[in-house]
């Protein structure tokens, strides 16, 4: 019995692999997660691009952290997605980005583990790479370390691990944003961009040398920060 955890990407429909694709279409029920009550989700239009609405089958989980609650969540729903694998359903499960990168799919995994379910992770591309790349920035060149890490709380944090390597990449931004902003002001880095929406539409790059991006920006974005200069690059 065997489960795929597939990575969508960060958006685009034309970012998934060619596994991840042959992977939907053989599923016979695909697990499609959303965070909105009525039922908004980027990656059931994702998957849309490539299998019919009716093997799509939509599991809420609520935006909040309540442990409790999420806990109860996953692992129901990793006792339904036993119980169609049971009954010779094909069954994956998908996640924007990389399964393996701060990913609901992480703790999804773990339940079906438990259950005696094998789990197979089909990479996608991570905002990360879609980012550096948008950007033409390179994450690390030979001999340098790059950091990602959740947005910190305190902005002394925040200039801590911009200091500690020559690329840091923060993720889930979100109502940290302000924090964001106060740690590129006191770090004055060669770079800083906050990138939002990749790949979908509304996809807007933030020069934060330059800005300070408005509060709607800091959904679905991730933050790309040079402290170091490159060689060939001018401020």
């Amino acid at each position: 019995m065997i489960i795929y955890s597939v990575g969508l990407g960060p958006g685009d429909p034309e970012l998934i692999t060619v596994k991840a694709r042959r992977i939907l279409e053989e599923s016979d029920t695909v697990v499609v997660p959303q965070s909105d009550e009525t039922g908004r989700s980027v990656a059931r239009e994702i998957v849309l691009q490539y299998i019919p609405e009716e093997r799509i089958m939509m599991y809420y989980f609520p935006m909040n952290n309540d442990r409790e609650e999420l806990q109860r969540r996953y692992t129901d729903l990793a006792g339904k997605i036993k119980g169609l694998a049971d009954s010779g359903k094909k069954v994956c499960y998908v996640t924007m980005g990389d399964p393996t990168i701060y990913s609901t799919s992480n703790y999804l995994t773990q339940k079906l583990l438990e259950l005696g379910i094998q789990v197979r992770h089909i990479p996608g591309i991570s905002s990360i790479n879609a980012a550096s790349t948008m950007l033409s920035l390179p994450l690390c060149i030979k001999g340098e370390n790059f950091g990602v890490y959740e947005m910190p709380s305190e902005v002394e944090k925040a200039v801590e691990l911009i200091r500690r390597h020559p690329t840091t990449v923060f993720m889930k931004v979100n109502k940290r944003l302000p924090v964001l902003v106060e740690a590129v002001r006191a770090v004055r880095p060669e770079r800083a961009y906050l990138v939002r929406r990749i790949g979908l539409d509304g996809e807007t790059i933030y020069d934060m040398l330059n800005c300070a991006p408005p509060p709607e920006a800091a959904y679905l974005s991730v933050a790309v920060i040079r402290s170091k200069i490159l060689t060939g690059h001018k401020k």
